[in-house]
């Protein structure tokens, strides 16, 4: 599993790749510093997760989240913020992110939200291999169908 943390605080950064530690998750993590960095990481190589903090230098979390979701709809995002503002959360949900969760982040918070993206992404791979497998049984049947020919 690929993961992108997004914050131009270097601590914040480390505090969320301590909790992905503590999870015990078996993942690549990448690092960008603002919004900009970020995005072209994204343009660079899929992720499977996007950690954002909503204000940063260059690009927003809340544009970066409208580009990143642009180039990979399935992409799982979590929003990190120290703005209990409602219209962030409102526009951080428009965008389809997984949670807004708020900074100093709760680490049962985090296990809850990781858990639940965590899921998500199984329950999507295991949906594509099984469409992959039904589509390899239909080409097959296809195939030895046209052999009785």
């Amino acid at each position: 599993m690929k993961i992108l943390i997004a914050d131009d605080e270097k601590l914040e950064r480390n505090g969320i790749k301590l909790l992905l530690k503590r999870e015990g998750a078996e993942c690549e993590i990448l690092e960008a510093e603002n919004g900009k960095v970020a995005l072209g990481i994204l343009m660079d190589r899929k992720v499977d997760i996007l950690f954002s903090d909503i204000k940063m230098p260059y690009m927003n979390g809340l544009e970066l989240t409208e580009k990143a979701r642009e180039l990979y709809p399935d992409l799982e995002i979590i929003i990190f913020s120290g703005y209990n503002d409602f219209t962030y959360a409102r526009d951080a949900l428009r965008y389809g992110v997984v949670d807004y969760v708020l900074k100093p982040v709760n680490p049962k918070e985090f296990h809850k939200t990781f858990e639940r993206v965590q899921g998500k992404i199984q329950s999507r791979i295991e949906d594509e291999e099984k469409q992959i497998n039904d589509n390899g049984s239909v080409c097959t049947h296809r195939l030895s169908a046209k052999q009785h020919f």
